[in-house]
């Protein structure tokens, strides 16, 4: 169960209303430096990911998504769901068609973009020395964080975070100037703790040839996909006190597919 933050300026409330907005979502405003902490906890860590160059309808729905993450309270022990809390990711909802990542391949659907708020929020909650109860990275990298860093989400996979720190822990997301941004307030954690992906092996991409009958400019073959290698990492982080590396654990363990080279061709 998620609880709301009480206690907060009535600012943040007045934010809140201006994001619901049905005709024009504007971004989330959160002036954080006012104040270093809420409730008694300090800011843990921030982390911030670009949406620069996403299309207005990808932009809307990270901006959109990340509404959902405004002062939410995670009470000590218990359980964050993405899925939860930001609900389907429908035209009903608000959210608009972009490019999503569906079996290894850039397709258009609903709510493209809401993965990079579930990645950025669990770069931050990591980062932050808190839990992971269940995450899943891309078929493919993503362009908006590093591999082993990235966490989907769609109907059927979602990103369960866990506070296991024993203080209860505050959530906050923003955008501004096209950058989402996610804080999280607790309790500092024992060590500073600096993550890393490490590449394991490289997967060659191979050549995919349909043949056709002809092309309409009269040429004889034509490259539709060019050749991607794909990866196996796995995220390691150092947990350092006073500059010294203390312990040293892996994360997680990823493959990112492949993309291979396709070309039309004409047959003989």
């Amino acid at each position: 169960m998620i609880f709301q933050a009480k206690g907060v300026k009535t600012v943040l409330v007045a934010a809140l209303v201006v994001m619901i907005s049905a005709s024009l979502f504007m971004p989330v405003i959160a002036v954080a430096e006012q104040s270093a902490t809420v409730g008694g906890t300090v800011r843990i860590f921030t982390f911030s990911t670009s949406f620069a160059t996403s299309s207005e309808g990808r932009a809307h729905n990270v901006m959109l998504a990340a509404s959902n993450f405004l002062w939410r309270e995670v009470r000590a022990g218990q359980e964050l769901s993405f899925n939860e809390i930001v609900g389907e990711r429908s035209e009903e909802r608000g959210y608009k068609i972009a490019h999503v990542i569906n079996n290894g391949e850039y397709v258009e659907g609903i709510g493209g973009g809401v993965c990079q708020v579930s990645s950025t929020l669990y770069c931050a909650w990591i980062r932050a020395g808190l839990g992971v109860k269940s995450v899943r990275g891309h078929s493919l990298p993503s362009s908006y964080c590093e591999m082993s860093q990235d966490a989907t989400v769609s109907d059927a996979i979602d990103l369960v975070l866990v506070n296991d720190c024993g203080q209860d822990v505050f959530v906050n997301a923003y955008t501004v100037n096209r950058k989402l941004v996610f804080e999280i307030y607790g309790v500092k954690p024992q060590y500073e703790i600096k993550l890393h992906t490490q590449v394991l092996g490289t997967i060659p991409a191979g050549e995919d040839i349909e043949y056709v009958d002809s092309l309409p400019d009269g040429s004889e073959y034509k490259v539709i996909t060019k050749p991607k290698d794909g990866y196996r990492t796995c995220l390691i982080a150092d947990y350092c006190k006073d500059g010294v590396i203390v312990e040293t654990k892996v994360l997680r363990n990823d493959i990112y597919r492949p993309t291979d080279k396709k070309i039309l061709m004409v047959a003989d």
